[in-house]
């Protein structure tokens, strides 16, 4: 790919979503870094995140989370793929990414909106092979939703 138009990611926040049958958590990190790469029609694209920059207001339920998801051993989470340029001028859109989390890649469809500032999807954590933790012996949910704020330069 001959690279016409470069945007680097100049601010990137990630917040995952965790939900017990009486309980929801949020942790967020803004350790987001990111590139995409264009030529005249096809996009590029790279994101990642390291695991220990999530922070939740439990800081006893980031350190399980962080045992959970071998955080030292699986430092960091990524998401790439391509999509068409026409994309980044749309309010919404949704694309295809390869998302590697835990050793395991996986294709998700992510929901983009306001030009490609905002971005979620819902990660499947059995499919990544993560066992789910639990409180009071009730796991989390198997579905993390996961959004993005995301400022291109």
């Amino acid at each position: 790919m001959q690279t016409i138009m470069a945007l680097v990611l100049s601010f990137g926040q990630a917040t995952y979503h965790v939900k017990y049958t009486f309980k929801k958590v949020e942790a967020t990190s803004t350790e987001v870094k990111g590139k995409i790469n264009c030529d005249e029609k096809v996009c590029e694209f790279l994101l990642a995140v390291p695991i220990k920059s999530f922070v939740s207001s439990d800081s006893n339920r980031d350190l399980n989370m962080l045992q959970t998801t071998e955080a030292d051993k699986y430092p960091v989470a990524s998401a790439k793929g391509t999509f068409a340029k026409e994309i980044l001028s749309q309010a919404d859109a949704k694309i295809e990414a390869q998302v590697d989390f835990h050793g395991v890649t996986k294709s998700y469809s992510i929901l983009l909106k306001d030009k490609a500032q905002k971005a979620s999807f819902i990660l499947d954590l059995d499919a990544h092979k993560l066992e789910r933790p639990s409180l009071f012996g009730i796991k989390i949910k198997n579905e993390m939703p996961i959004d993005f704020e995301l400022k291109w330069k």
